[in-house]
């Protein structure tokens, strides 16, 4: 079996984060005991969603990845490198100190259905939700982002 490379496919952001959130959206609320893959997809959501900005900010991609292995990170540590883009263009884009996503890990994706709950997903919806809402601006109001 030949797996591709993410290198044969261009990199959108935006498109991810809303490819994630729907799908999160779908397995939360539609789909009985779906938290552990809403979970996972709400974190990548934001993920997604940082990155466009950060992206917007000055963030480097090259090779369809983010160059500065700082930034190359999931959720849990993006929310903190977000700060280092908020100069120019995002410096009115801020984010609460407290990270929603502080003990989300792409690992989890691992773990058993039974080790999550209501609550913790919902953490995770509401920080994704967070971020979506700095995107929209972006997009909607400031016109920053296509």
């Amino acid at each position: 079996m030949h797996f591709m490379s993410t290198t044969n496919f261009a990199i959108n952001f935006l498109d991810a984060m809303e490819r994630h959130w729907q799908d999160a959206e779908l397995l939360y609320n539609q789909v009985p005991q779906r938290l552990a893959n809403a979970d996972q997809l709400y974190g990548l959501t934001a993920e997604c969603g940082l990155k466009a900005l950060m992206e917007k900010g000055g963030m480097d991609i090259v090779n369809n990845q983010a160059h500065k292995s700082k930034y190359k990170k999931h959720i849990n540590a993006t929310w903190s490198h977000f700060s280092d883009f908020r100069q120019g263009i995002l410096a009115l884009y801020a984010l609460p100190n407290t990270n929603p996503f502080n003990h989300w890990l792409i690992d989890h994706r691992y773990a058993s259905c039974s080790d999550f709950d209501a609550v913790r997903v919902q953490q995770h919806q509401a920080g994704a939700q967070q971020v979506i809402n700095l995107v929209r601006r972006a997009r909607d109001i400031d016109g920053i982002l296509p």
